[in-house]
């Protein structure tokens, strides 16, 4: 399943409307994208939504690790892992 490693946005079913209002399902998925991060350090690469990269873009690494910690929850393993390292 397709899911942001840091803000936890994955995809999300429903239905679509045709005119004559007949229901098929469907799904949207997240815009992800491949990107490193340093964390504490450490250059890890991460798939994160487009909201979150536009978050992260020329954020220094203090920055990084307060939006890490922010969004602990929902961080993925593998972060986790870093971050409580």
């Amino acid at each position: 399943m397709r899911r942001c490693e840091i803000s936890g946005k994955g995809t999300v079913t429903g239905n679509q409307i045709s005119h004559s209002h007949r229901l098929t399902k469907r799904i949207w998925k997240p815009n992800l994208q491949s990107t490193k991060i340093s964390v504490k350090g450490q250059l890890v690469q991460v798939k994160v939504c487009t909201k979150v990269l536009k978050t992260i873009k020329g954020a220094s690494e203090d920055q990084i690790m307060k939006i890490l910690r922010s969004n602990e929850k929902t961080l993925s393993p593998k972060l986790q892992k870093l971050l409580n390292a």
